[in-house]
């Protein structure tokens, strides 16, 4: 009996260090009961109860998952990569996190380069494919003495922690997730598998300080919320609403970063949606609120942001130039009523409008040129391509000109939007798609 209970120990003390043996479900009345459900405990998924499968894991990550496991190492699949392969999604990068030190991780690969000033990372390159392996880590301490006051913002982010630190210094308990290599299984220190079944996004810890320590996870919860089709829970929503003016203090390029993926996988007008609601738009984009306050829920910016998601885009998003441009649309054509619209489709009308928020997120300035020439272009194509062809530029030149594609992609957002005349809009993108196609069939047949 002593021998019994000693072994029942020890297996439980190996399961909460993260050392786990392949887990099994126990069944109590019919009902599943998954290992570790027990509090403090994390909750392990065998594979028997879980959709990931290795045919769907980068063959590239599996080989660092593998190479760190048979070198003695734990090895964990994490972060958005689990929690997008729960739900049946591929994802857009394979990150890895480990008990090995990152000189250690370099060691076994030759292909291995450390980054990060704050703390070390390892980028494992195969060819232009790079594969994330970090150390598992743990948050700094919130002072005992903080208060609503306090500053909590997080500069430093470089101590060494086990595995259920790592996953618990997380932003959402969905993002909190581990695919355990060696067997197979899913751990669970933050109640993440929960919050995916109930389509829920939750903060890890209490919201109040998890969002002063990084303003920027507001701005991820409404990504995830809008990506995802989830929602918001009430004390998590409710924490961005009375801490949105903690964005200001996030760093611009780290927001532009995240602005730029909100549009990703059609996402956008759902997204600018919630930053309304949420209070983070007054502060993010107060020129889009101050349009919003005078022109109220049937502004053209929603008509915009919906055409824009409904662009048929290759890749995970519209490219920055089309973000940007599709924000300026209404909020240049909102000077139309004081001045003739050829007089508001100039360079510098287009500038004044875009530099403000260009310079709060220091957007790169090929791409507020970009923006800048796109749409005065509409002035060539307010007519119908037939009256164009009487004049000195003939319609199969204009189509020709370089970077009109994206002119001709925010014209057809805003005609959708009622601010362009949509039937010669349709003739100049009728005619453009046939000049794309003869194109590219010459490039393709060039004997």
């Amino acid at each position: 009996m002593f021998r019994l209970f000693k072994r029942a120990i020890n297996r439980a003390c190996s399961i909460r260090s993260g050392d786990h043996e392949p887990a099994a479900a126990a069944s109590q009345n019919g009902r599943i009961i998954e290992l570790g459900a027990e509090k403090d405990m994390p909750v392990v998924r065998p594979r028997s109860q879980h959709p990931i499968s290795r045919r769907n894991i980068d063959p590239d990550a599996l080989k660092v998952l593998y190479r760190l496991k048979n070198h003695g190492f734990t090895a964990y699949l994490v972060g958005g990569s689990v929690r997008d392969l729960m739900l049946g999604r591929r994802p857009k990068d394979f990150d890895i996190g480990t008990n090995a030190h990152p000189n250690q991780i370099r060691k076994l690969f030759r292909n291995c380069f450390l980054v990060g000033r704050r703390f070390r990372l390892a980028h494992i390159r195969f060819g232009p494919k790079i594969i994330e392996t970090s150390t598992f880590r743990r948050a700094p301490e919130t002072p005992a003495d903080a208060d609503e006051h306090s500053d909590l913002l997080q500069r430093h982010d470089n101590t060494f922690g086990t595995p259920e630190e790592d996953a618990r210094r997380r932003d959402f308990t969905i993002n909190g997730l581990f695919y355990d290599i060696s067997t197979f299984s899913v751990i669970d220190h933050v109640g993440g598998l929960a919050d995916l079944e109930r389509r829920v996004i939750r903060s890890i810890g209490n919201p109040d300080i998890r969002f002063r320590e990084d303003p920027v996870r507001m701005i991820r919860a409404v990504r995830f919320a809008s990506r995802l089709g989830f929602t918001i829970e009430p004390e998590t929503w409710a924490s961005i609403q009375r801490h949105s003016a903690e964005i200001l203090k996030a760093s611009p390029p780290r927001m532009l970063e995240e602005i730029h993926r909100l549009f990703a996988f059609r996402s956008g007008e759902k997204a600018f949606r919630l930053l309304a609601e949420s209070g983070l738009m007054k502060f993010l984009f107060p020129e889009a609120q101050s349009h919003l306050d005078v022109r109220g829920s049937d502004s053209p910016l929603w008509h915009c942001l919906r055409g824009l998601d409904g662009l048929d885009m290759l890749g995970e998003g519209p490219p920055p130039a089309l973000i940007w441009g599709t924000l300026v649309l209404p909020l240049l054509w909102d000077r139309v009523a004081s001045e003739r619209l050829t007089d508001v489709l100039t360079w510098n009308s287009v500038q004044s409008v875009l530099l403000p928020m260009a310079l709060r997120y220091h957007v790169p300035k090929h791409v507020t040129s970009s923006v800048c020439g796109a749409i005065p272009r509409f002035r060539l194509i307010l007519d119908h391509p037939s009256r164009q062809r009487r004049r000195r530029q003939p319609p199969e030149r204009v189509v020709r000109i370089r970077d009109f594609d994206t002119t001709m992609k925010l014209a057809v957002i805003a005609a959708g939007a009622g601010l362009l005349p949509p039937h010669s809009i349709s003739a100049w993108n009728e005619l453009y798609t046939r000049s794309s196609g003869q194109s590219r069939k010459a490039d393709s047949h060039p004997g």
